[in-house]
């Protein structure tokens, strides 16, 4: 690519590559926020169950109190943690008209604080529907900020592969997918440019 800029200006053609490129990134964005906005409904349908049959299952192998029945209980208190993110990820993949790898970046952010969420709300709920004095047990014995660190943990590299995954059947080719750049939870992301609801969730 700098071969060919560099021999574009050099012919005096380097204004009409750069038209070319501008071009080209207003043919990408519209194509990319439509798979951005296909890809966050699909993962939050994913996650919610994902991170609660995550949760139950570390739960129960640390604790054998703890049954893989109780995963349901898991699943619906994580299905409903990330139902509040959803709105502002939508919003955010409208900028990815005009700039897709910074919207992907700013959405990474915000899936990963619905993990957090998730693990969160899932190991909590879990806990209080066990047997009273069991359940005690476990939070006066147990540091559970270190369990729900490592259900975290474990959802966020799931995560990771099943965007990256849901992107190339939404045909986002690997060269593009390889170069985004993935946000952390605690980023400070601003606001999206054209904001549809009128009410936005802050990280929990």
């Amino acid at each position: 690519m700098q071969m060919l800029e560099a021999a574009a200006d050099k012919a005096g053609l380097g204004g009409v590559l750069d038209k070319a490129k501008e071009l080209g990134q207003n043919a990408i964005g519209p194509i990319f926020q439509k798979a951005m906005e296909k890809v966050v409904t699909e993962t939050l349908e994913w996650l919610g169950p994902e991170a609660g049959k995550i949760a139950a299952a570390k739960m129960a192998e640390k604790y054998s109190t703890v049954r893989l029945s109780q995963q349901e209980t898991a699943v619906k208190a994580a299905s409903e943690a990330i139902v509040q993110f959803k709105d502002l990820m939508m919003d955010f993949c409208g900028d990815a008209v005009e700039n897709p790898q910074t919207a992907f970046t700013k959405v990474s952010v915000l899936l990963f604080r619905a993990c957090n969420a998730a693990a969160d709300r899932a190991v909590r709920s879990t806990l209080s529907t066990m047997a009273g004095g069991c359940a005690c047990c476990i939070k006066a014995c147990a540091n559970v900020e270190d369990l729900i660190e490592k259900v975290k943990e474990v959802i966020q590299a799931s995560l990771k592969e099943n965007v990256v995954k849901t992107l190339h059947n939404k045909m986002v080719p690997k060269q593009m997918t390889d170069k985004l750049v993935w946000g952390k939870a605690e980023d400070d992301i601003g606001e999206p440019k054209n904001k549809s609801s009128p009410q936005q969730q802050e990280m929990p």
